[in-house]
């Protein structure tokens, strides 16, 4: 295997909320920066988005770019899709191309799965994960999100967007409302991952809210029904405020469930980055996924972004204080799971003046000192490799000619919704 390879254009389908097809859920999240950061990573065909609304999983699977793009790997090549992986990388940050790549070659023969590529970069219709968004029903407006991951967010969208007068942040924020959010409810789609549900290994469902959507709850059925269950894993990021008792029933039909809280910090703050959410509800939901079955793990799943690196460390220790079981104890190095904001930019840790930049520096690295007889975090790479690689990666750049655009977007948002980012994050001081 060449070192550009990523097993997951060989095993995989992920789609955005629309329904369009990507080659991973990280290849648009941005990063790359050379192309519009919206369109960056989505499967086409001259030009044309394929989407599973309009388009088979057949279709897709074996589509000129999923072609083009094993054969690139297998020749040592970058795909421009798969860039921001290489950044992370290069930062010392484990990147999902090499966490995937290591976790799927413990359960799949990959070099059996990659031998079967054809000269064109052609595969048998054979997808043991499915990476999945339907739709964009939720009940949060998280403050880096949009109307695109976000059905709450719609009505807010059309308040403000007329209110921006920043030319970038009107690019920034655009939105095409003619997408059709219901796309998994036609055509064949449901219908051909009940025939691939032997083959079904993983199913990731993200947002949207994948627990508030029927068809989630269909697809679990099934797979429970044709007893492919047992031989599935569950993993979800989920923002945790909808846990019927049905889900539990589910659940304990699959092999495994690991849940990704997704917690970004403490009380207010979480309040007004995950925006309506109540923090009481938050705490009273992870005691009761802590009592949860044996088969389900839960990990903190923290979005890291301008607005919470200074205090992310705080949302560790009070994290360790809780004494859980089971929360963030299954792949724990790291105390919590972290992922960075790439969008919108101006979140991004990088657009952080430099004397902040050097606060939160100081704060992680105290954090990252202070577990020096912590033996597995400080081998484990999702550990103090990952935290330092986070370090590494917000010194790079400097971005903060983007801050009059956030505090637009931020003081917006505050009149929209009655917030005021400066009284919740009063160390900023933008």
């Amino acid at each position: 295997m060449a070192d550009t390879f990523c097993v997951l254009p060989w095993i995989h389908i992920a789609t955005r909320p629309n329904g369009d097809v990507r080659l991973c859920c990280t290849a648009n999240a941005s990063g790359a920066g050379e192309v519009d950061e919206k369109v960056i990573g989505l499967v086409k065909k001259d030009g044309i988005n394929l989407n599973l609304r309009d388009h088979t999983i057949e279709e897709i699977w074996n589509s000129d770019q999923m072609k083009q793009t094993r054969l690139m790997m297998l020749e040592g090549k970058i795909p421009d899709s798969c860039k921001k992986c290489f950044v992370e990388e290069k930062n010392g940050i484990v990147s999902k191309r090499q966490w995937e790549t290591e976790v799927w070659s413990e359960r799949l023969d990959i070099e059996s799965i990659v031998k079967n590529t054809g000269d064109d970069g052609s595969l048998p219709l054979y997808i043991p994960y499915f990476d999945l968004r339907l739709g964009n029903m939720c009940q949060l407006k998280c403050v880096m999100c949009s109307p695109h991951d976000s059905s709450s967010w719609i009505k807010d969208w059309k308040l403000q967007y007329p209110r921006y007068q920043n030319p970038n942040l009107k690019l920034d924020q655009r939105w095409d409302n003619s997408y059709d959010y219901t796309w998994y409810q036609k055509g064949s789609f449901l219908e051909t991952m009940r025939d691939q549900a032997a083959n079904i290994k993983e199913l990731y469902f993200a947002g949207g809210e994948p627990l508030l959507i029927p068809e989630h709850y269909k697809i679990l059925e099934f797979m429970v029904d044709t007893g492919n269950a047992k031989n599935c894993v569950l993993r979800y990021n989920s923002n945790g405020l909808e846990l019927p008792s049905k889900l539990f029933d589910l659940w304990k039909n699959f092999k495994s469930v690991k849940f990704n809280f997704s917690i970004d910090s403490l009380g207010e703050k979480n309040e007004y980055i995950r925006y309506p959410s109540q923090w009481k509800d938050i705490a009273d939901n992870l005691v009761l996924l802590d009592n949860s079955p044996d088969n389900i793990t839960v990990n903190i799943a923290c979005a890291v972004q301008l607005l919470n690196v200074l205090d992310i460390v705080d949302l560790v220790k009070w994290k360790i204080d809780q004494k859980f079981k089971k929360i963030n104890l299954s792949d724990s190095a790291g105390m919590i799971g972290l992922h960075l904001v790439y969008f919108p930019s101006y979140l991004n840790v990088r657009t952080l003046p430099i004397d902040l930049k050097k606060l939160a520096e100081d704060r992680i690295i105290s954090f990252v000192d202070s577990q020096k007889q912590n033996q597995n975090f400080n081998e484990d790479p999702m550990g103090r490799q990952r935290w330092l690689g986070l370090v590494n990666y917000m010194m790079q750049e400097d971005w903060s000619s983007k801050i009059p655009m956030l505090k637009e977007y931020l003081e917006i948002c505050d009149q929209t919704r009655n917030t005021n980012y400066r009284q919740v994050f009063p160390e900023l001081k933008l």
